[in-house]
């Protein structure tokens, strides 16, 4: 008898998983996690000690409006000391959108900033943006269910060496060899 049981047991327990995975929902669901909104970033470029404002692009893949709450810059392969982000507080100030529609691409968002420091030129990638937020619109006061990762963005810090400056005596050689140059060519002429 206990292996008819055992065996009413496993068909009932495989149904039951069978009915859960149909009709619950995905791990993804609108405006719940990640992969609601993607994030695109472009490689940044400048000098050592230029500041740098970073623009992106949000695309929103879930039907929901999704709200930001919160935001966070992460470089791992090199330190940043001056780092500023800036979607939260810009829609706090008025300054840019505090929430983006279901299925919306904004373009050109104020992202976050930062000055680059003073390290060897070269590629230093495996940094990202983190934006964090919600579907409930209180999140912009920071109350209800606002600590979902809506979305991440990688990108790279190109770190360029400065542009020579010629020298004054180079610009002064340059300049007596055209003139000698010219009153050779003249002299050839008469």
């Amino acid at each position: 008898m206990t292996g008819v049981l055992k065996r009413k047991f496993t068909i009932s327990a495989g149904l039951l998983a069978l009915l859960c995975a149909l009709v619950c929902p995905t791990v993804r669901a609108d405006g719940t996690g990640m992969g609601d909104l993607t994030i695109t970033l472009s490689t940044i470029s400048g000098m050592a000690g230029q500041q740098v404002i970073v623009g992106g692009t949000l695309m929103n893949s879930s039907t929901n409006t999704l709200y930001f709450a919160n935001e966070s810059l992460n470089f791992t392969s090199i330190t940043v000391p001056l780092q500023q982000t800036d979607v939260v507080s810009n829609a706090f100030f008025g300054k840019g959108p505090g929430s983006i529609d279901g299925g919306l691409t904004l373009t050109v968002i104020d992202l976050f900033r930062f000055t680059i420091p003073d390290v060897p030129t070269g590629l230093y990638d495996l940094n990202s943006y983190d934006l964090l937020g919600g579907i409930d619109p209180n999140c912009a006061f920071g109350i209800g269910v606002c600590d979902v990762l809506l979305g991440t963005g990688s990108f790279t810090v190109n770190v360029q060496g400065t542009v020579p400056t010629p020298e004054p005596g180079t610009m002064v050689l340059l300049a007596s060899g055209l003139l000698a140059g010219l009153l050779v060519l003249r002299r050839a002429t008469q």
